[in-house]
């Protein structure tokens, strides 16, 4: 698609949701309950379900498309004396509904209906807190006692990928005993072997007793958060009984999640289920991308759309629609704004209330410097990175306090040795790009880190951050405060927040950012990563009410790969270019000619408009 070809998509673009508009009914989409006003037609159809009909149903909510106002107003519906739960998945969510719904309401995380099952079966789990690493003890125990079997020193990896291993066999319901299926779990979620591919089966048919002694621990007390929502399922633990149940974000059930809220279909409840299926990005972590779809199989649910989004300007929507065809503006919408920068004017650009994105974790850092060298307020979400950053550290500097002056090319040096290592273990795993490039990733941003605070005089921004800054010789506890007051969960008004896509799904903001818009789209393995990773771009353009920023690596990054692709065109190449890379690109296109053109509100023809 040339720039030109571009223009016309848009025109039409434009001129469909004119024609979609004028061609509805004045009240088919209002805009959202506010308070008691007058409901959409896509929300009143599933009111009229939740009052009218018996059976379950499916309501495809896009982003900002008032999905929680919608829900509590079908709480309010529900005839007296209904026993209602809404399940969340996690607990701000599960918070936020259960201030708004009505009292009669129960509002849970899927976890903590799992756990009350597992409590009334267990009485010791009631009063135990959650154990992240039970499974690898229980794995470390299992492998030491193979006894000459295996060399000391490879034990304690082979322990991890056990665990690892039961974490998703446990999320996919995978039979222990079925060893095809436990070593189809690798690929599918980038775990790598301890070991040779000779004794994969041996290594394997170590999951069962694991599993076996995850489940005798549990009557001791001892639980992580997936055993919460694996045993109440595979030991059939009688859950609370409810006459309506609702699941928000259902896009994101694992096959194990979603067996345990059928339980609670099987015992006689009525079941919501609300999602998204362009919005299911976390196949990663054991999430089901076609969770929405089996619902509907399996329940013979009515699928229900919420189709038009109150969130998203009229421009932002049409890039969307690339990703989502059924997406829809409401009217009256924002025109919005798209525009390029280049990444070195982010710092001077961005302001406190903004959301800026990046594809993964490893640009965020360095950003969040050069905020703090601005003086603008910047906060990274990701506690996790901190502790890996600060874990890395103690393993490069172990017993040190005061870090050497030369702490960076020590980094640097660590991280070429463990380069090495990977190479060396990983040389026939189809993953070892991914391996070096995290490893990189974690010591640019630890060397990073060091550099910024030994270099920088006492009264600089970033000095200021840790407050701790005396004679540029950073201290372990220097280090320490500052990274953790970096990944410091703050006010989102009160800062730029910046974050990984994945990190801000859930989350809006008047202005984004999206670092490297030139690379993304790019390298996919198969078509299942491609449509995960569609739906990672749908999120990225669908966090912004009024303006979305594409920050390029270099000015003109984004023209030069539209060039290059042009090149390609009629090209064997090109034949061989990804459906994703394809609809990225288009996206790019568009986004260059909103950039280029004017910025007043579109208008529709008077013909249309009456």
């Amino acid at each position: 698609m040339t720039l030109t070809s571009a223009r016309e998509m848009l025109r039409a673009e434009v001129l469909t949701v004119a024609i979609e508009r004028a061609a509805s009914t004045p009240d088919a989409h209002a805009r959202p309950l506010s308070g008691l006003a007058a409901p959409s037609a896509y929300q009143a159809a599933v009111f009229e379900h939740v009052e009218r009909s018996r059976g379950h149903a499916v309501v495809m909510a896009t982003a900002g498309s008032g999905k929680t106002t919608t829900l509590v107003e079908v709480a309010r519906r529900l005839p007296g004396g209904t026993r209602a739960c809404f399940l969340a998945f996690n607990r701000s969510t599960a918070a936020e509904l259960r201030s708004r719904l009505p009292n009669s309401v129960d509002a849970t995380t899927i976890h903590a209906l799992g756990r009350s099952a597992l409590a009334r079966h267990h009485a010791a789990v009631g009063a135990a807190v959650p154990d992240a690493s039970k499974y690898r003890r229980l794995a470390r125990e299992l492998v030491a006692g193979i006894g000459d079997q295996v060399d000391e020193s490879a034990r304690p990896g082979i322990a991890a990928s056990l665990a690892a291993l039961a974490n998703f066999a446990r999320l996919e319901l995978t039979a222990a005993h079925d060893l095809t299926a436990v070593a189809a779990l690798l690929p599918r979620y980038g775990l790598t072997s301890p070991v040779i591919p000779e004794l994969l089966p041996q290594l394997h048919a170590l999951l069962n007793p694991l599993l076996e002694a995850g489940t005798a621990a549990a009557a001791r007390g001892s639980v992580d958060f997936t055993d919460m929502v694996y045993l109440p399922v595979v030991q059939r633990l009688q859950l609370e009984r409810y006459d309506f149940v609702c699941v928000d974000e259902a896009q994101d059930l694992s096959r194990v999640t979603l067996a345990l809220v059928m339980r609670l279909v099987a015992s006689g409840a009525r079941a919501l289920f609300v999602g998204d299926p362009r919005q299911a990005i976390y196949a990663f972590a054991g999430a089901d991308r076609h969770s929405l779809k089996r619902i509907e199989e399996q329940a013979a649910a009515t699928v229900l759309p919420l189709s038009v989004s109150y969130r998203c300007p009229t421009r932002h929507v049409a890039l969307a629609r690339r990703f989502a065809p059924e997406m829809e503006s409401a009217p009256g919408a924002a025109t919005g704004s798209v525009r390029f920068i280049p990444e070195s004017a982010l710092a001077r650009t961005a302001r406190p209330g903004d959301l800026v994105m990046a594809r993964t974790n490893a640009p965020l850092l360095g950003v969040a410097m050069a905020m703090a060298e601005a003086g603008v307020p910047a906060t990274v979400l990701g506690e996790e990175l901190a502790a890996e950053l600060l874990d890395l550290a103690r393993r490069i500097f172990p017993d040190q306090d005061r870090l050497p002056r030369a702490a960076t090319e020590v980094v640097q040096r660590h991280a070429q040795a463990e380069n090495r290592r990977l190479e060396f273990e990983y040389l026939a795993d189809p993953r070892l790009g991914e391996l070096q490039e995290r490893n990189a990733d974690a010591h640019r941003a630890l060397a990073l880190m060091l550099e910024a605070l030994a270099s920088r005089p006492h009264g600089s921004a970033i000095a200021a951050i840790g407050g701790l800054i005396r004679d540029r010789v950073v201290t372990y506890t220097e280090l320490e405060q500052v990274t953790l007051r970096m990944f410091k969960q703050a006010d989102a008004a009160n800062a730029v927040v910046l974050s990984t896509i994945h990190k801000a799904k859930g989350r809006e903001a008047k202005r984004t950012f999206l670092l490297g818009p030139e690379n993304l789209g790019i390298g996919h393995a198969n078509v299942e990563e491609e449509a995960v990773e569609a739906n990672v771009l749908f999120v990225a353009l669908t966090r912004a009410k009024r303006e979305l920023v594409l920050a390029e690596r270099y000015r003109g990054a984004v023209a030069a790969r539209l060039r290059r692709h042009e090149r390609r065109l009629g090209t064997s190449e090109a034949q061989a270019t990804s459906v994703l890379e394809r609809q990225w690109d288009e996206v790019l296109k568009l986004a260059t000619v909103m950039a280029r053109g004017p910025r007043r509100r579109w208008q529709p023809h008077p013909a249309l408009s009456s």
